[in-house]
């Protein structure tokens, strides 16, 4: 059996549904599947016709949506028409627009099934498509970050990092701000953000340069998945103010848990239950600043719901993911007419 995931996105650009594809792929080593990737410069009729040829009808064909490289191509439906055994997995699918929207109309009607990350996700699009209930599933994404075995150093200052993309949106500035409390109040707290700086956003820029200079924050940017290990290792807590709230997409998120440092991020309602139990809630500078404290002082445990952390996870390691998804695409063959 074969399986060919469609991501439209450069293989080196700093996408997180790009990256999710290529370890997802990886994962599938070893199990008697052969899972391969394309990355199409665009979604062509012509370009999707040679996807075809190359891999024969036979094979399951998964686009992975949305992606950096996708443009605003109404290209992605073709694909149910043009591949019978056809799967999609939509990537935050309420962001959506009304157009985008409706080019999953094809695969409401045509696919063997649509995959969600998360419930909330998987009820959206069956109130859109209701037909198509019976073809939801939902499938959590994995920890983007392997754990690596690193020797840690003796210090006595706690850590705290930020880890993701260091851009607008991502609650930067409220990670910076905590960062000034806790060194104004006299902690002492190491301080390192780990991520990338996206061009364009200048005043993100200028604003984590100055924490840099001002603030002693070590910038970690840009980092190798190995070296990103050996920093969330070292580090105590890590800070995630997410605007929106924490969900279980965000794999930054996943990746401290599974690094075993303490999460404090936002919580909203779309935040999952088990996330909720698992992290420290924060609002803003001022509730993060007594929470670190807190916990710098041992009135709060490091690791609120261990129990909890280590069964959610184990259903997000790869090869679980690897296995559930050929399970779903065996399915699928023994169901087609």
């Amino acid at each position: 059996m074969k399986v060919v995931f469609i991501v439209a996105s450069p293989r080196d650009s700093m996408c997180g549904v790009a990256d999710y594809t290529t370890r997802l792929a990886a994962a599938f080593a070893g199990t008697g599947v052969t899972a391969v990737v394309e990355y199409p410069a665009d979604f062509s009729l012509s370009t999707l016709m040679d996807i075809r040829r190359r891999h024969g009808r036979n094979a399951a064909f998964h686009l992975q949506y949305p992606s950096l490289g996708m443009g605003k191509s109404f290209g992605p439906a073709l694909i149910p028409l043009l591949f019978s055994y056809s799967f999609v997995t939509l990537h935050e699918f309420r962001l959506f627009s009304l157009a985008r929207k409706l080019i999953f109309l094809v695969y409401a009607l045509l696919s063997k099934a649509v995959v969600f990350s998360s419930s909330e996700e998987r009820d959206l699009f069956a109130r859109w498509f209701p037909f198509s209930k019976s073809r939801l599933v939902v499938m959590p994404i994995g920890n983007n970050i392997p754990r690596h075995t690193v020797q840690l150093e003796r210090r006595a200052a706690r850590r705290i990092v930020y880890f993701g993309q260091i851009s607008r949106d991502k609650g930067i500035e409220v990670f910076i701000e905590t960062v000034r409390r806790l060194k104004t109040a006299g902690r002492d707290i190491e301080a390192v953000m780990i991520g990338a700086l996206v061009d364009g956003h200048s005043e993100i820029v200028e604003m984590v340069r100055a924490a840099e200079r001002d603030l002693g924050v070590r910038l970690a940017l840009s980092l190798p998945s190995n070296n990103v290990s050996r920093e969330l290792a070292a580090a105590d807590m890590a800070l995630l103010p997410f605007p929106g709230g924490v969900t279980d997409k965000r794999g930054s998120a996943l990746a401290c848990l599974d690094h075993g440092v303490t999460l404090l991020t936002t919580h909203s309602e779309t935040t999952p239950d088990w996330l909720k139990q698992v992290s420290y809630p924060i609002e803003d500078a001022e509730s993060a600043t007594l929470i670190v404290a807190r916990l710098i002082d041992g009135a709060l445990p490091p690791d609120p719901a261990p129990e909890i952390r280590a069964t959610e996870l184990k259903v997000r390691e790869w090869p679980e993911i690897a296995r559930r998804l050929i399970a779903l695409y065996k399915r699928s063959i023994a169901e087609r007419p």
